[in-house]
């Protein structure tokens, strides 16, 4: 059996041909077969794929299994990832605008200062995943956020929180069961049919927010700004 330092250096070998590897189709197509190559030689050596700083921007990487991958700071705006599976894979400072993630499996991903804006979520499992960013206009309808962390970080807060801004985003008929959304900007956000048991929305900004057919039972909203915000019955301001 290999060291863990000699699976590294095997791995940086094969990903160095998978990512040489000669022009065969369009730009496009090539660069697809070029990430799966290299998930397999990163598969061979037992350890997950490293995508970190790369400009994957456009890319249709629906269905890969990228599970555990390293994406920090990876450029993916207008990507498809259309059922990709993306659970625990580090995407820290990704940029994801306007991409497509609809049936994606995030469970336990780490979104933390990602760029979220106008993604499209609908139908992924984001589980126990962890979301700091902006995502202004994104899709999460009928996305499963069970216990998932769109939380202030308690960790980096100075003058200004540092929080999850889905301003004008889209949770309709999401489950968010459990999740924490304290400090969180929710600004002309939908939640229509959403499941908000157990949530916690402490501080939250939810101004000009429709939760129309929320189930909120058990939810806090305590010092959570409600101005202009559609609620369901039995919720205060």
């Amino acid at each position: 059996m290999f060291s863990a330092q000699a699976r590294s250096r095997i791995v940086a070998v094969l990903l160095s041909l998978a990512f040489t590897a000669p022009l065969t189709a369009s730009a496009a197509d090539r660069s697809r077969a070029e990430i799966e190559q290299a998930i397999a030689a990163a598969a061979s050596a037992g350890l997950p794929i490293d995508l970190t700083d790369l400009d994957l921007s456009g890319l249709d990487l629906s269905g890969l299994d990228l599970r555990r991958a390293d994406l920090f700071a990876t450029r993916l705006a207008g990507a498809k990832l259309v059922g990709a599976r993306l659970g625990e894979a580090n995407l820290t400072r990704a940029d994801l605008r306007d991409a497509n993630l609809a049936g994606a499996d995030l469970r336990g991903a780490i979104l933390y200062a990602a760029i979220l804006d106008e993604a499209d979520f609908s139908g992924a499992d984001l589980t126990r995943a962890r979301v700091i960013g902006g995502g202004r206009g994104a899709r999460f309808v009928k996305a499963k956020l069970v216990e998932a962390d769109l939380g202030a970080d308690p960790a980096n807060q100075g003058m200004v929180p540092v929080r999850a801004d889905l301003t004008a985003a889209m949770f309709d008929g999401a489950d968010l069961t459990g999740a924490n959304l304290t400090h969180a900007v929710l600004v002309s956000a939908r939640f229509a049919g959403a499941s908000l048991r157990g949530a916690r929305l402490d501080h939250a900004k939810l101004g000009d927010a429709d939760l129309t057919g929320a189930d909120v039972s058990g939810a806090s909203f305590h010092g959570a700004d409600l101005d202009g915000a559609r609620l369901p019955a039995g919720v205060g301001r």
